[in-house]
């Protein structure tokens, strides 16, 4: 079967190196094609010859003041497919020329642009929308202002693909065929963290709304202890100077930025310390808390619907609700001082992250496309 993974992307970023891993895995039984339609990168090495990119850029400020205009006499909403026209037509092109039988809209973006015009001009091609954003995020803040857009979209697809149970009960009051299928964690080390290490690991992107690295701040600076937070983390635009700037709120330097990793170095990071934290305020279901269970560590975390579906409200790991940092300073402290209580949520980490091994969720994906095509065909 000829597969076409559509994605804003194939670089940085979870839902883009993901939907890299999936497709390298899918390529094993199928013929994978990737179509990256806003940035050209290939940070999983996929083939060249299968990797296609929509190259050509438009002007953002002319689209930015038809956008405006638009939603200033469409009740504050505008519709993302008509300035993608020419992205639309070249994921046309291929689907026609490569004979796609199957094809997954990686992401809200991908969904909203390409869903109702690919259903439109190949009604019996299935069309499957994967969606890694936290629900409510995506209803209230990404797609808040093409929400009947996003709502469409989400109506024609032949089936949704999402990550937690938050997600599966808001998606199923508008398409029938939803399932959950987790994010594998995308490496097998062979170590775990020997939690003899005071230091705290964090990994993340450096979105200081999105990361609460504001927060991370605060609870830095509450800390008593000599432990430094360690901060693994990509960047773009202008995120590195304004997370430098909020750097200088840390008055007792005991947050230590190492730049971006990945692969070897990645887990090295994760071993090379005895707790791993995130303060994200919203999470779809983060890498990056898989990777560090799969690495032996106990985590801290803010309560919201991706930690929540991994930790199982708390059950394999410390939940901290209302983005309280005290709270969480507290319960960091606690397992700091107590190295047999880093021991009890070490096992605990071990035993969730088998449920996000690649031969467990990589079945349940071939199982989709075989269902959903026999249906759709």
């Amino acid at each position: 079967m000829n597969i076409c993974i559509v994605s804003p992307s194939f670089g940085h970023g979870g839902a883009n190196i993901i939907a890299s891993k999936i497709g390298k895995e899918l390529s094993k039984t199928h013929n994978v094609f990737y179509y990256g339609f806003k940035t050209e990168a290939n940070y999983m090495d996929l083939p060249e010859d299968k990797l296609f990119f929509y190259k050509k850029k438009h002007n953002s400020y002319i689209q930015k003041i038809r956008k405006g205009f638009e939603t200033l006499y469409n009740s504050g909403e505008f519709t993302p497919s008509k300035y993608v026209k020419a992205e639309i037509a070249y994921l046309y092109e291929l689907i026609a020329k490569e004979k796609i039988d199957f094809v997954i809209l990686n992401t809200f973006v991908s969904t909203t642009y390409f869903a109702k015009a690919l259903k439109l001009v190949f009604p019996e091609l299935p069309v499957i929308a994967w969606m890694h954003e936290a629900v409510d995020y995506s209803f209230n803040v990404l797609a808040k202002k093409y929400l009947t857009s996003f709502v469409e979209a989400i109506k024609v697809t032949d089936g949704i693909v999402c990550l937690t149970e938050r997600d599966y009960q808001k998606f199923i009051q508008y398409n029938q065929n939803v399932k959950i299928i987790y994010n594998p964690v995308l490496f097998n080390n062979k170590e775990i963290a020997s939690l003899d290490v005071e230091k705290v690991s964090f990994v993340s992107r450096l979105d200081i709304n999105v990361k609460g690295l504001d927060i991370l701040v605060d609870v830095a600076n509450d800390l008593n202890t000599k432990w430094p937070i360690v901060i693994a983390a990509n960047h773009r635009d202008n995120q590195l100077e304004l997370f430098q700037e909020l750097l200088k709120k840390n008055t007792k330097n005991n947050i230590e930025y190492v730049g971006p990793k990945k692969g070897n170095s990645l887990i090295e990071h994760y071993l090379d310390s005895s707790i791993f934290l995130s303060t994200s305020r919203v999470e779809a279901l983060p890498l990056v808390l898989i990777e560090a269970m799969s690495c032996g560590l106990p985590i801290v975390s803010f309560d919201h619907s991706g930690a929540n579906e991994i930790l199982r409200e708390g059950k394999y790991g410390v939940l901290v609700s209302n983005l309280d940092s005290k709270k969480m300073v507290e319960e960091l402290e606690k397992l700091m001082s107590d190295k047999v209580l880093r021991e009890k949520y070490q096992q605990l980490s071990l035993k969730r992250a088998e449920d996000f091994k690649l031969e467990k969720i990589l079945p349940e994906w071939l199982t989709l496309i075989e269902e959903t095509t026999s249906v759709v065909k």
